[in-house]
């Protein structure tokens, strides 16, 4: 599916402290910096986080900070609203967090993405229902599909825009 190899920050690598509002937006923007079709895009602002935390999808923070559990939320819920109301991410969040502990439930999350963005036709298997690992796993497929095209149709645009400078400049040349 796509050339690009990514990386998700994994639970032990998303800071074990509080965070400020900004730290957690610059780790989500890193982590996710693979969907930006433009340099200006943002995947993640302060209004967007608030949104989550209003609409209860994430806890609130304690004392304006945010912790381990509120980022792997927030890149979760950055690559699912690709494709998904936030309704439906919270259940499908809830479905696949009700059948592990967060760290391994977020862990596995990122490993199925990772693995289905660089083109594995089947990701490993994990310790939930056949059922659960099904939607699970179409769930994961369709943002990486919405994605996949996104950057194509960009890739064609970027490119058709190319041609037409070259063929300014040919015109000039003439």
């Amino acid at each position: 599916m796509s050339e690009k190899s990514i990386h998700l920050l994994r639970w032990e690598e998303i800071p074990d402290f509080p965070l400020y509002m900004d730290q957690v937006i610059n780790l989500v923007e890193s982590s996710l910096s693979f969907m930006k079709l433009d340099d200006d895009d943002k995947i993640v602002t302060s209004t967007m986080i608030n949104n989550y935390v209003k609409s209860k999808i994430v806890s609130a923070p304690i004392k304006k900070k945010y912790v381990r559990n509120h980022v792997a939320y927030f890149i979760v819920i950055c690559l699912l609203k690709k494709v998904y109301s936030l309704e439906d991410i919270s259940k499908l969040i809830k479905v696949q967090f009700d059948h592990a502990p967060t760290a391994s439930a977020y862990d596995q999350f990122c490993d199925v993405f990772e693995e289905l963005y660089s083109g594995v036709d089947e990701p490993h298997d994990y310790t939930v229902s056949l059922e659960i690992q099904n939607l699970f796993c179409k769930t994961i497929m369709s943002v990486v599909y919405t994605i996949s095209v996104e950057q194509a149709i960009h890739n064609e645009k970027t490119i058709a825009e190319v041609k037409k400078e070259e063929e300014k400049k040919r015109k000039k040349k003439d």
